[in-house]
């Protein structure tokens, strides 16, 4: 069930070796303006994030665009993560982390 208060994607491994949660374009709405300040939680780690962007021609030259990040850091290749974003405007991370899960399994 997609919720307009949730944002969810595994993580790759770009986005692992760069530190960076990437960001769909079609859900930039649902994060402050680009480059505006905002808490991003996971459990008792608080930090101050923005959304950025870098040009990018991964379709070529002649389709230049943007790609969206926030930076990040621990995550891992096949990861799972969630973001929320409560009644209050807070954001908040959760982690399944891919190491726990394969030790689930």
């Amino acid at each position: 069930m997609a919720s307009k208060n949730v944002y969810s994607r595994k993580i790759s491994r770009a986005e692992a070796q760069k530190d960076f949660i990437f960001i769909l374009k079609n859900k930039l709405s649902f994060f402050p303006e680009l480059g505006e300040k905002f808490e991003l939680s996971e459990n008792d780690l608080t930090r101050d994030v923005t959304v950025n962007s870098y040009p990018c021609t991964c379709r070529g030259p002649d389709r230049p665009h943007e790609h969206y990040f926030i930076s990040w850091e621990g995550l891992e290749a096949g990861d799972k993560i969630e973001i929320t974003r409560d009644s209050e405007g807070k954001y908040n991370l959760h982690v399944q982390y891919k190491f726990i899960t394969e030790l689930l399994d």
